[in-house]
Formats: structure tokens, C-alpha cells, sequence
């Protein structure tokens, strides 16, 4: 018969957060591949490999090396030139930020990359029906320019960050591509040929089946793409990385032959979608990965790519013969952006230092709505003075045997009682920090008698144990409640928390009741976690 286990060690097994189960080695969709990113951390040619393919998949979101090398075997099928400018222009850029010892996270995720590929990508797609194709000079051009974009992104982005709250969505691309081309247009000179202006597409009427075939064009568009095959491919690159990025993106498409047809754009512009990769790039943006994709943020998405769309079309017609870009997509989703944060509180952004993929965002949504939810029932429940739901009392008889073993263990005196220096000690030993520690035992006595009885020490274990096990991904979702960055939670922060999962606002006995918890302090954020705790 084997030793029962050490105090320390049944305490540790008591109060660990439940494990999740350990990731396949192959899962269906591929999301982020942040394991990838911490295995490769210290083989810096690997890594660079790495963080170039991300760089190609962010330019739709898609933050993973297997979709960029997808994304960018298919521009190379589209037009090998197109694909040499591409890879050229976010290896530049990449590098670049390496140079200048940029936040390594940033850089091995692709957020500096994306903007290179797509000034390398911008300018083979320009040049090649002038003397662009295969041309040194266009080439040297790509690089410098791609690494400028970098430095436009980093001087940029802090800008954006602090004060509007938004990542600096294609404002480098659009900076570097703009001013290039006004002086390649205006200014005389003699390296850069764009070639003859490309003829207007013919007025026609619409044929509804090549309308419909054309749905998923402007897609491929993103990259510069038209190619049936290089199209599929760039699908498949979005749809194994993010299922859900992909439904939202094809929703965008479908919103811009909605937006053509009301601006009364010409039927060849839409057949090769010419007016939507914006409107791809605004429905992704703002439904799903900026916001947890739910019912409000696609339809804002939806909202934002009709925009994004008709903008093109009317910029199209002002900025002639300079190209649109993606000026509407930056102008409509920072803008966005703004308003919905002074309007619609309740839409929670997610963090900018947490953006992943539209399925971890959902998920972190769902953990949020679980956790305010209960916590909504208890409050309530406490309130109107009805018993609280009690996970000792629900606990199986296993759980509850470990934890009077505990408790027996710690209980020296055999009083059937703990005061909080018996418990000190073995808490800490279980590897719970300080201020984990000092929150507990605040926590632990309940009923405020000095004394911490078994169903107390019990009750309050669990519930630890239940929160800490989604900890990090309610805390993530729940950071940019605190909108006025005080890190205080007022009733008003609390109350947006509630909307943005489905529960009305606090009622006036329920908000009484969590001022009570809080005990007339400042809900900072670890006295909601023992306001969580014990309610």
C-alpha cells in the first residue's frame, strides 16, 4: 500500500487550476501556432523563416507560417515577378525590424512583415506593365521602400496605440505606396515606368452567374490575385489558419458586389474584385478578429465593408490615375474604431497585445460569459437573500475526502475550526503567490467570525480553483473594460462587462450588494477576484 502524499503536495492537487487537455500534434483549424513561435525562439534562422511567413499571412489576418507559404506559392502562380517583389518586400521589412531591435513578439508574429509584403507587392503588380519586370531598380526600390515601411510602423504605431487605441492598420503601406507614387506620376524622372493607364472596362449589363462565380475575388485581390488556381489556393490558406476568418471575409465579398451594384460600378470592376479586398479586409478586421466574433461585431463588419467598398469605388474616381490601396479599409475600421468606443461601449475590443485568431477570441468570450453570468446569478441570489449555489456542497465525495484530509492536517488543535495563521504556511508551500495568499485568506472567512470552518475552506478552494483554470483567458477578455485605464472597475465599466455577453445592467439592489462585497473599496481588479470569490 503506497504512503498517502505529503500535506503540501494534496494541498497543490487540491487547488490547481484544472488542466487542459495537451494540444494534438495536428489540429484542425492550424489558429496561431504560438507553440511553433516559442520553439523557435532560440534558432534565429528558423525563426526568421518564421516570422517572414507570418508577415505574408497577416496582410488577411492570418497569423501563421503554413498559410503564408500557401499565400505565397500562389502569388508566384499568379506572376513569378509578383511573387519575387512580394518575398523581397517582407523579407526587407522583417529585417529591418530586426535591425532595429523592434519588439521581438511584433516581429516573430509577422506584424512588421505584412506591410513589406505588401509594398513589394504593390509595386511588382504596378511596375509590370512598364519596365517593372525583372528590373534591378524596381527591385532595390522594393527594399528600400519595404524597410521604410518599418520605420513609418514603428514611429506610427506607438501614435496609434496610445492614443486612438487601434493598430495602425495598412497606415504605413498606404504612406510609403502614396508618396512613391506621386512622385513616380508628377515628378519627372526617368527610373520608374508604370506603362500606358490601363483601358476602362467596358460598360456592359450584369450577368447575375458571373456575378455569383466572382464572389470570392476580391479575396484574391488582398494579393494581388485573379488567377482561378492562385485564388484557391489563398482560400485554403485562410480557411485552415481560421474557419470563421474565412466565412467573414467571404461575407465581406459578397457586401462589396452589394456596395458595386449601388454605386453603379462597372460589371467588369466586380467580376475581377476590384472593389473587394477592402471590404475583405474591414468585415475580417472588425468581425473577428479586432472584436470576438458574435452578432454585433459582423454586422458592424458588415457595415464597415459596404463602406470600405463604395469608398473605393468613390476614391477610385478622385485619386485617378493614383490607386485606391487600402485607404478606404485604414479610414472606415480606425474610424470605426473610434465611434464604437465612444458609442457602443459594451462591443469589448480585444486587447491589442492578445489578437489571435477570430476562434480563440470566441472562446475567450464564451469563458468571459460563463464567468460573469455565474457571477450575475450569485449576486443576485445574495441580494434577494436566497442560498448561493455551493460547489462544496456539489463537490463528489473524493474531492471532499482530499480536502478534509487537508483540513484535518492544518487543523492542529483539533477544533474543527482554522484561524488564518494555521493555513499560512501550507498555502504558500502549495505554490500560491502573495498576493494569491492574502486574497485567499481574506476570502476564507466568510462569515467574518475569525475562523475559517471546513465548508468555508472548502467552498472557497474550489471556487479558486474553478476561476484560476480560466484565469488568463477571462482576464484577457476583461482588460479593455477598463476603458479609462484607472484600474478601477466603476458600476458603468461593470455594467458594459454585462451587455457585451447578453446580461442587462446591474439593477440598484444588485449593484448595492456588489458595493457591499467590494466592502466600499475601489474595485480594483484583485478585489473583483475576491468579489468573484466570494459571491
Amino acid at each position: 500500500m503506497s504512503e498517502p502524499a505529503p500535506l503540501h503536495e494534496l494541498l497543490a492537487r487540491v487547488v490547481a487550476p484544472v488542466a487542459a487537455p495537451p494540444p494534438a500534434a495536428w489540429r484542425f483549424p492550424l489558429g496561431t501556432m504560438q507553440a511553433l513561435n516559442q520553439r523557435l525562439a532560440e534558432r534565429p534562422s528558423l525563426n526568421f523563416v518564421n516570422a517572414t511567413l507570418r508577415g505574408i499571412g497577416q496582410v488577411i489576418f492570418a497569423n501563421n507560417p503554413v498559410s503564408g507559404l500557401i499565400i505565397l506559392v500562389a502569388m508566384f502562380v499568379q506572376s513569378p515577378w509578383l511573387g519575387l517583389m512580394s518575398l523581397v518586400g517582407v523579407i526587407s521589412a522583417t529585417a529591418m525590424a530586426m535591425a532595429m531591435r523592434l519588439a521581438p513578439d511584433a516581429i516573430q508574429n509577422g506584424v512588421f512583415g505584412l506591410n513589406g509584403l505588401l509594398v513589394g507587392a504593390a509595386m511588382g503588380f504596378a511596375g509590370r506593365a512598364g519596365n517593372g519586370p525583372w528590373n534591378p531598380v524596381w527591385i532595390a526600390a522594393a527594399v528600400l521602400l519595404s524597410a521604410l515601411a518599418t520605420v513609418v510602423m514603428h514611429t506610427l504605431g506607438t501614435w496609434f496605440v496610445t492614443r486612438l487605441k487601434a493598430a495602425p492598420l495598412g497606415v504605413a503601406f498606404n504612406a510609403v505606396m502614396l508618396v512613391f507614387f506621386l512622385v513616380v506620376v508628377f515628378v519627372p524622372q526617368t527610373l520608374f515606368d508604370l506603362g500606358p493607364s490601363p483601358a476602362p472596362f467596358p460598360a456592359e449589363s450584369i450577368d447575375g452567374l458571373r456575378l455569383a462565380r466572382s464572389l470570392p475575388a476580391g479575396l484574391g485581390q488582398v494579393f494581388f490575385s485573379d488567377g482561378v488556381i492562385p485564388l484557391l489556393l489563398i482560400v485554403v490558406a485562410v480557411g485552415i489558419c481560421t474557419p470563421i476568418g474565412l466565412v467573414v471575409a467571404l461575407l465581406g465579398c459578397a457586401i462589396s458586389l452589394v456596395a458595386g451594384l449601388s454605386l453603379g460600378a462597372r460589371p467588369g470592376e466586380m467580376y475581377l474584385g476590384l472593389w473587394g479586398y477592402n471590404a475583405v479586409l474591414s468585415a475580417t478586421a472588425i468581425g473577428g478578429v479586432f472584436y470576438a466574433p458574435n452578432w454585433r461585431s459582423i454586422t458592424l463588419g458588415s457595415i464597415c465593408a459596404f463602406l470600405a467598398s463604395a469608398g473605393s469605388i468613390v476614391l477610385a474616381r478622385w485619386l485617378a490615375p493614383l490607386p485606391v490601396l487600402s485607404i478606404p479599409f485604414t479610414i472606415v475600421t480606425v474610424g470605426c474604431f473610434w465611434v464604437v468606443r465612444r458609442t457602443i461601449p459594451s462591443l469589448v475590443p480585444v486587447a491589442l497585445h492578445a489578437v489571435a485568431s477570430p476562434e480563440e477570441h470566441r472562446q475567450r468570450h464564451a469563458v468571459a460569459s460563463e464567468v460573469i453570468s455565474q457571477f450575475r446569478r450569485a449576486l443576485t441570489a445574495a441580494s434577494r437573500h436566497e442560498q448561493r449555489v455551493s460547489l462544496f456542497d456539489q463537490a463528489p465525495s473524493v474531492e471532499k475526502h482530499e480536502l478534509r484530509r487537508v483540513f484535518d492536517a492544518i487543523d492542529h488543535d483539533h477544533s474543527g475550526e482554522l484561524s488564518p495563521a494555521e493555513i499560512e504556511g501550507h498555502l504558500a508551500s502549495a505554490g500560491i503567490s502573495g498576493a494569491e495568499l492574502a486574497l485567499m485568506l481574506e476570502c476564507l472567512d466568510v462569515d467574518r467570525d475569525g475562523l475559517i470552518s471546513f465548508e468555508e475552506f472548502g467552498e472557497l478552494l474550489l471556487r479558486h480553483r474553478r476561476l484560476m483554470s480560466r484565469y488568463d483567458q477571462f482576464f484577457t477578455y476583461f482588460m479593455p473594460i477598463d476603458a479609462d485605464g484607472d484600474d478601477v472597475i466603476s458600476i458603468d465599466e461593470m455594467n458594459n462587462a454585462m451587455r457585451s455577453v447578453g446580461e442587462r445592467p446591474l439593477s440598484s439592489a444588485e449593484t448595492e450588494q456588489l458595493q457591499r462585497r467590494a466592502q466600499g473599496q475601489p474595485l480594483t481588479w484583485d478585489r473583483f477576484i475576491q468579489v468573484l470569490l466570494l459571491t
